[in-house]
């Protein structure tokens, strides 16, 4: 005879520790610049601030040179020893204008949401001014992280 189960039930909850996930992005933004990259920013959830306790770490990764294929130049910014999925988007700068002037979603979300992890923020405002100029875009939001 099969034994019903009382009327507990197990809850898991899972929880993002978003200081400890930005202390260690700025980390790995820092080691990012070592290697050539000339600013990093955090988009996506983690920068909008609707983020869960899956989200990943989307990145952008701007460098002055950058290898031809993407899987050539996305390979030194992956980190597999950070504590969520880093998802580096490496452009160089000269890409990530002409984005910009072609109105690119992934651009207007770096002006109005992105974070500065480390680096340059020129280009970004770049960006935002050739934004601006297409009218693709509000403010920019761009929050250089301390």
């Amino acid at each position: 005879m099969r034994r019903r189960s009382s009327g507990s039930a197990g809850i898991k909850l899972f929880r993002l520790d978003y200081e400890e996930i930005m202390r260690k992005l700025k980390g790995y933004a820092r080691r990012a610049l070592s290697k050539g990259a000339r600013a990093v920013i955090l988009i996506g959830s983690l920068a909008r601030g609707d983020y869960t306790a899956f989200s990943d770490a989307d990145v952008i990764v701007i460098c002055d040179e950058a290898p031809e294929r993407h899987i050539d130049r996305t390979i030194p910014f992956m980190d597999p020893s950070m504590p969520v999925d880093v998802e580096p988007r490496v452009y160089t700068t000269e890409e990530f204008l002409r984005m910009a002037r072609e109105g690119r979603r992934v651009v207007r979300e770096a002006v109005e949401h992105g974070i500065l992890l480390a680096g340059s923020g020129e280009v970004v405002e770049r960006a935002k001014e050739l934004l601006r100029e297409r009218g693709s875009t509000a403010s920019s939001r761009l929050t250089p992280i301390t």
